[in-house]
């Protein structure tokens, strides 16, 4: 305990690197070595949140999710911290905090599901968890691209949380749907969640059809609509349609974003062809084999890949 103390002292006073060195060690003691004392020093980690160093923020970020992920009852504690990290000035902070709103948005709607009551603290926390959420999906219109990368995979977590699996759906471990939120659970109704993932879906797809969409993310988006109709094969036709959208029979005028490069164009097309070859061995997709077959003939799929 003295040498918690006295590395985040050093902490406070270090200038450099060193600073992010001395509490990855404080986070490797509280969390993972003896988690009895993560609640003791939670405060005194977090005061290095509005640190002047990018690199301690985007650590903070890291520790919030850990801790989180250690013990989800510290949602309450933190979970303004996260919020307030999004609004940071550096992008490389939004975007670590961004990646992190993955795994804390599905701890938290594990948390609320295993309560056996929902105090007033919960609902608070749970509130914040919302308005994070909502900022996040406003970041696909960022005019920063990385940001819109990250928040596409955020988009990409909400549907498959906030929707059904069915039973052509591929499965992972540790998996959590609408299925696992109870129906007794009245801040987070079922169908309003579903209707907000529809809503999501929707927006992927327009993101996905967009003129002014980067070839990365472009990239992106597809795997992200190619895992969702593996994982919740009810938008399988929405997704092959986006995807036959984005197609053109004559390969010199792609109906893709103006703005690609010939390389990029190339790229875009054989990340297609691949993502469509995974949908096409996905028991669900049998009533669009016809669909998929003609656009990946079209991309130059041999008749072996098909097969």
């Amino acid at each position: 305990m003295f040498q918690i103390v006295d590395w985040l002292n050093q902490a406070t006073l270090a200038t450099d690197s060193t600073k992010t060195d001395l509490l990855r060690k404080v986070q490797e003691v509280i969390i993972n070595k003896d988690d009895s004392l993560l609640d003791n020093f939670l405060d005194e980690v977090l005061g290095f949140q509005n640190d002047r160093n990018q690199d301690v923020r985007k650590f903070i970020v890291g520790f919030i999710e850990e801790a989180i992920k250690k013990d989800p009852d510290l949602l309450p504690k933190v979970i303004t911290n996260l919020l307030m990290l999004l609004d940071d000035q550096s992008v490389q902070v939004q975007k670590r905090v961004i990646q992190a709103a993955t795994n804390v948005y599905r701890s938290a709607l594990g948390w609320l599901s295993r309560a056996r009551s929902v105090s007033e603290e919960m609902e608070a926390a749970w509130n914040v968890m919302a308005r994070i959420k909502v900022n996040i999906v406003n970041l696909v219109d960022s005019d920063n691209d990385g940001i819109r990368t990250h928040a596409v995979k955020f988009l990409e977590c909400v549907v498959l949380l906030q929707t059904y699996p069915t039973a052509d759906s591929m499965r992972r471990d540790n998996d959590f749907s609408l299925e696992d939120i109870p129906l007794t659970l009245k801040i987070a109704r079922r169908r309003k969640l579903e209707e907000e993932a529809t809503m999501v879906f929707e927006l992927l797809v327009k993101f996905h059809g967009s003129q002014h969409v980067s070839s990365v993310n472009l990239m992106t988006c597809m795997g992200s609509l190619t895992l969702i109709a593996k994982m919740r094969p009810q938008f399988m036709g929405r997704v092959i349609a986006a995807m036959e959208t984005l197609h053109s029979k004559d390969p010199s005028q792609p109906n893709l974003p103006p703005t690609l490069s010939k390389s990029q164009v190339s790229s875009v097309r054989k990340h297609l062809k691949m993502q469509l070859l995974n949908l096409l061995k996905h028991a669900a997709s049998i009533d669009y084999h016809n669909n998929i077959t003609t656009l990946l003939t079209d991309l130059g799929a041999t008749h072996q890949e098909v097969n």
